[in-house]
């Protein structure tokens, strides 16, 4: 992994938490479109915090479609089903089930 990396990946939260701003969120949002590593690790977490964020709601409606809100966050604005990298949605739904076991273990634990 290069330095720039571990930087950026190092911004995923703050970024998920809408914390980051002006040039820090321009830059952090123009490596994640052209590192398919720090997006997937992106990818990940904003799956886990969005799955956290419905368990915390308990909303009832459908799932999220998670990979196109954070399209949707990253400006993508296609807002489809896959990422910019082509990862399917198999990818997508995998990650949503991860993350709702380890919510649900989280949860368990509390």
């Amino acid at each position: 992994m290069k330095k720039e990396c571990a930087m950026y990946q190092s911004m995923v939260e703050p970024f998920l938490e809408g914390k980051l701003t002006g040039t820090s969120r321009q830059g952090f949002v123009e490596h994640m479109r052209h590192c398919k590593i720090c997006h997937e690790e992106l990818e990940i977490y904003h799956v886990i915090y969005s799955v956290l964020d419905e368990l915390e709601k308990d909303s009832g409606k459908e799932t999220t479609n998670y990979m196109a809100t954070l399209e949707k966050k990253l400006g993508s604005g296609n807002g489809s089903e896959s990422s910019i990298f082509g990862i399917g949605a198999a990818y997508g739904f995998a990650a949503a089930g991860l993350a709702a076991i380890t919510a649900g273990i989280i949860l368990l634990l509390m």
